[in-house]
This record gives C-alpha cells, structure tokens and sequence, in this order.
C-alpha cells in the first residue's frame, strides 16, 4: 500500500488531518513567551526609570551643594531626567497599544512580536544614550580640572555598559527573530 493510501484511510478514519497542531499547547507556548518578553520590557523600563531619577536627582542635589556649580552636572541631571520622560512616555504608550490587540493565537503572537520589537527599540535606545551622557560627563570633569581622571573613569564604564546593552540588544532581537519564525511557520502551515 502506498503512502498517499495509508493517509487517505487514516484521515477518513479519524476524520480529521494526520498532521494536527495542538493549539491549546500552542496558545500556552506563545502566552509563555509573551509574558517573557512583557516581563523583560517591564522591568526594563522600571529600572531605567528608577536608574536615572535616582542618579539625576543625586547629581542635582551635590551640584546644588557645591560651591562653584559644575554646569554639566546640572546638564547631566536634566539629561537623565528627560530619559526617565521619555521612557514614562514610551510605556504609556506601550500599555495603551496593548488594547489592539485580540485574545487569540495569532493577536497574542503579534503582541509578543510587537513587545519584542520594542524592547529591540528601547535597547538601542539605552545604547545609544552613553554617547550623549558620556559627552556631558566628559566635558563635567573638564570643568571641574579633572578631565583625564573622570574620562578614563566614564570610559572604562561606558565600554563595559555598551557591552551589556549589546548582549541585551543581541537577546531581544533574537527573541523577536524567533517569533517572526513561529509566526511565518504558522501562516504558512495555517
């Protein structure tokens, strides 16, 4: 008996396809993974909000201290302050999104794409905001005669942070990729 007769006789048989995808499990996979990446975003944010409102407020209030105020201090903690801004922004934005989106296999897969891409968006975010920052305390310990003690200091940490930000940045478009590829595997056998 040939094979196309055997799946002939076994579909007729139990009246349904050999080839099945069991889409409660599947629903429990991609939940799984959405919450993953709803977690990584949300704890993302919360400590870069935390990070920079904590570190721009310590900032402004030793430079208020100091006699002879360092203007780049003060540059730095509004710096910091409009990134905590602009995260808050970001995920009001992020939650609001989340309305759009249905409550099936297909609308909790493209929520998770979607949360994953902006979790790529906010590490490059992270990333490129050393620069900027960098810049501004380069140019405070400049100001204060301190330039070549505070530039390899921010150097040294800066390398070590952009490094961090690019294995993070490197695990959340993995991430992503990996959901594009659930999503085209299931359009094209859906």
């Amino acid at each position: 008996m040939e094979f196309d007769e055997m799946k002939q006789i076994w579909d007729t048989q139990n009246d349904r396809p050999v080839y099945v995808i069991d889409e409660k499990a599947m629903q429990r996979y991609i939940q799984a993974r959405k919450d993953r990446v709803l977690d990584i975003a949300n704890s993302s944010e919360l400590s870069l909000i935390a990070i920079n409102l904590v570190a721009g407020a310590i900032l402004l209030v030793i430079n208020l201290r100091q006699s002879g105020a360092n203007l780049f201090m003060y540059l730095e903690s509004a710096w910091m302050f409009m990134t905590v801004g602009y995260v808050v922004v970001s995920r009001i934005r992020r939650v609001r999104a989340e309305r759009q989106f249905d409550r099936s296999v297909h609308g909790d897969l493209d929520h998770a794409i979607s949360l994953a891409s902006y979790q790529v968006r906010l590490s490059r975010m992270i990333r490129w905001n050393l620069l900027p920052m960098g810049a501004i305390m380069i140019g405070s310990g400049w100001e204060a005669g301190k330039f070549l003690k505070v530039t390899a200091v921010i150097l040294v940490s800066y390398v070590f942070a952009f490094y961090v930000g690019r294995k993070g940045l490197r695990a959340s478009k993995g991430r992503r990729r990996e959901l594009d590829a659930l999503k085209s595997d299931l359009l094209a056998g859906g």
